[in-house]
């Protein structure tokens, strides 16, 4: 859950070399969420024109938890009065539509989702909840993945996320007491707070000593969890902005390289989660 170890780089890389790339001779449909105020996600797949845009009309992941984007208030939070979010065709934005059928879309995230972090210890966010929860049933009818970038702290975006998934991936990068922040991460999964059996997580290594990454696989709590392929350190994987710069339309040095990297860890992502 902690901001700088990677979540956004991993969604954004991955979620373009799944739909781009055939795996097991197809491609697949996949839907980015951007679930983080920051929305730093949006920003790499979108010029700032077409985001305010989006944003103007609405198209973004705040209207699946509110009704009326004009009535936000920091100190009260604002419960939907619809039961039923919006459809997902009419606030997805596609990225790009690949060959034989896959595609990349996302659903932009806005620096207003601040008012519900802020508004939430008003306890009354089982509306919004409910209203995230059918949300994602009706993604997981039309893609094959979804990916949702979350916030880096412990919020209903967290929690809305984490109940609504199959899966999560936890990205660990070298830094003080990054075993004791998994244990924690792993604790909350395993909570019985989610309402669910939660879900199944892969440690994914990003920019690890050897002495570290080893630290961790050889932790018998965590050792089963962790995937083979790590992430290495490549500039390229930093510098996507506004739709451009992603490793897959790059001719830089290492670029291949990068790519090949990117490549393996998607590989065994899919095989993992059986898409």
């Amino acid at each position: 859950m902690k901001g700088g170890v990677g979540k956004t780089t991993v969604t954004m890389h991955l979620g373009g070399i799944i739909s781009l790339y055939e795996f097991g001779g197809f491609l697949r449909k996949v839907l980015l969420i951007d679930y983080d105020p920051q929305f730093n996600l949006s920003q790499a797949f979108l010029p700032a024109k077409t985001y305010f845009e989006l944003e103007k009309k609405g198209k973004t992941i705040l209207s699946v938890l509110q009704d009326d984007k004009t009535d936000l208030d920091p100190f009260h939070l604002q419960v939907p009065g619809n039961e039923e979010p919006p459809e997902v065709t009419d606030i997805s934005h596609k990225i790009y539509k690949p060959r034989n059928g896959g595609c990349l879309d996302i659903i932009p995230s806005t620096l207003d989702l601040m008012y519900i972090a802020l508004g939430q210890s008003e306890k009354r966010t089982k509306p919004i909840e409910e209203r995230f929860t059918k949300f994602i049933a009706q993604c997981k009818k039309i893609y094959d993945l979804v990916l949702i970038d979350c916030h880096p702290a412990g919020s209903i975006f967290t929690k809305t996320a984490l109940q609504n998934s199959d899966h999560v991936i936890i990205p660990v990068i070298s830094q003080p007491y990054a075993e004791r922040g998994v244990g924690l991460m792993m604790k909350f999964i395993e909570a019985k707070k989610l309402g669910t059996q939660g879900p199944q997580p892969h440690i994914l290594f990003n920019l690890m000593s050897p002495s570290e990454e080893a630290t961790i696989r050889q932790n018998a709590r965590f050792a089963k969890k962790c995937m083979t392929a790590t992430l290495k350190k490549y500039k390229i994987f930093s510098e996507p902005l506004a739709g451009e710069g992603f490793v897959w339309y790059s001719s830089k040095p290492y670029s291949a390289q990068a790519l090949e990297n990117l490549m393996g860890v998607a590989e065994e992502l899919i095989k993992k989660i059986g898409i």
